[in-house]
């Protein structure tokens, strides 16, 4: 996951609910043979798998996120000096990613419209907290995360591909002008560690 093309592979999958490689491919611009070789190393790690059940040709492959996102801090990696690379390395890519995503975004705001920069958020904030108080407030910011991520896909329908509308055939919406209810995909990363002044 450390590889930055696939975790914009995994982004972009996430985004998609379900897409082929060649649908992931012109979303990230690379080869389809090469998103298919880093969809299957994605897959034998856990990250995302094979969905046979939105197959309609055989000659295609779908691919879905197997997680909502993933969490991860480097205690986890053990003593073990080569895990413990891995995992920096993984937070470095992806923030990377993130930086990346809002120096992009700071971009094409304008073309956003009026509403969506005003909605859009970005802050810091500076407590004082135990270890334990932090872990309890990580859990609390992901459970409001989930129940807008479930009221979301309440509402939304379904995504399940069929001849006319498969994300293959479908045009990327211009920003502002997403899903008829006006919903939009909201990209969120949150960091929140322990410094001292």
């Amino acid at each position: 996951m450390a590889h930055p093309l696939r975790v914009r592979l995994y982004y972009a999958l996430t985004a998609l609910e379900a897409a082929t490689a060649s649908r992931l491919a012109e979303s990230v611009g690379e080869s389809p043979a090469l998103v298919s070789y880093h969809l299957r190393q994605l897959r034998d790690h856990g990250f995302v798998e094979e969905a046979p059940d939105l197959v309609s040709d055989r000659r295609e492959r779908w691919w879905r996120p197997s997680t909502e996102g993933f969490r991860f801090s480097l205690p986890e990696a053990g003593d073990v000096p080569e895990a413990r690379a891995a995992a920096v390395a993984l937070q470095r890519t992806a923030l990377a990613n993130q930086l990346e995503r809002l120096e992009s975004w700071r971009d094409e705001q304008p073309s956003w419209g009026p509403a969506w920069s005003e909605a859009a958020v970005s802050s810091d904030t500076l407590m004082r907290l135990t270890p334990d108080e932090l872990t309890a407030m990580d859990d609390e910011l992901h459970a409001v995360l989930r129940t807008y991520r479930e009221r979301a896909r309440d509402r939304s329908p379904s995504t399940t591909p069929d001849q006319d509308t498969a994300p293959e055939a479908a045009e990327a919406p211009e920003p502002g002008r997403g899903a008829p209810d006006g919903r939009e995909h909201v990209f969120l990363f949150l960091h929140a560690f322990p410094f001292r002044p």
